[in-house]
């Protein structure tokens, strides 16, 4: 009885060896999205490289703005970028804190949003990552889904919207790098790499709130600086955000046709953080 006790439990242990239920995969992120669309500077800026009376009124901001500082840092070979991450330090006004930003990016070709989510889940960001804000960035004609890690810091021992030195911020991004960044590319990646990093920045850019057609925009513009050339280049943005496609959707095609209407809008696509590491990197 016992001899055949142990076959029947040997034959139970193969059984489930060869018959085991595989794991569920965690499903994809659920991203919300952000609408940006690039607005013509010579037409919308006045002297002050801020927004004319005309077109505050047209966007209903008021005159008042906010001020933000960000610098980035990265390798004069663009590791980060190849690897389509970025870091980002960030100060806003009246803040006692600098925001860190780890941010992946996954171009989305063909409008197939489900398709960058299931890469992205492969290379480890599902739904159980709660880590990391999926977003679609959803421009002119490009999309980009972005999965942004986000940290705060104190700033105590700084000025107002004072950012950190070269050495001061790759140390802080360092300390709170996540651990997917970190081992990247294998152990200890993302913190070596950093090492070897460049200060991109500081940027400063004003920030306007207002609306069109009841829908909650904001309005940056950026001045972007080249050592090589000598020259400023302003990078005006208008942006909102929904929470669902649908709504992004619809919602877009208002904003761009009231853009249209105005003939402000420029048929392209943001690039400013490109243009941001470009203008130091290739100084």
């Amino acid at each position: 009885m016992k001899r055949l006790f142990t076959a029947v439990l040997a034959s139970v242990s193969v059984f489930s060896l060869l018959y085991t239920v595989p794991v569920k995969a965690e499903a994809n992120m659920v991203p919300d999205y952000e609408m940006k669309f690039l607005i013509d500077s010579d037409k919308v800026l006045n002297s002050d490289e801020q927004l004319k009376s005309e077109y505050r009124d047209f966007f209903n901001t008021g005159k008042t703005y906010e001020t933000v500082g960000v610098l980035y840092i990265e390798t004069p070979e663009y590791d980060f970028s190849d690897q389509g991450w970025n870091n980002r330090i960030r100060i806003k006004e009246d803040s006692d804190n600098f925001e860190l930003t780890y941010k992946k990016r996954y171009s989305i070709e063909n409008g197939d949003i489900d398709s960058a989510l299931s890469l992205a889940n492969s290379e480890g960001f599902d739904i159980s990552d709660t880590n990391y804000e999926a977003q679609v960035d959803w421009g002119y004609a490009k999309m980009t889904l972005s999965l942004s890690n986000k940290k705060k810091e104190p700033n105590k021992g700084y000025d107002e919207l004072e950012l950190p030195k070269k050495d001061d911020a790759i140390e802080i991004l360092k300390d709170r790098m996540p651990g997917k960044l970190e081992n990247w590319q294998g152990k200890n990646w993302g913190k070596d790499t950093l090492e070897n990093g460049k200060k991109c920045g500081p940027v400063y850019y004003s920030k306007y709130a207002g609306n069109i057609s009841g829908i909650d925009i904001d309005i940056e513009i950026w001045p972007v600086y080249s050592k090589t050339e000598d020259s400023t280049e302003y990078i005006t943005e208008v942006s909102f955000k929904e929470d669902t496609y649908r709504e992004a959707l619809e919602n877009r095609q208002i904003v761009m046709d009231a853009l249209e209407s105005n003939t402000i809008m420029l048929h392209e696509d943001s690039l400013k953080t490109q243009k941001i590491l470009d203008a130091y990197l290739k100084s």
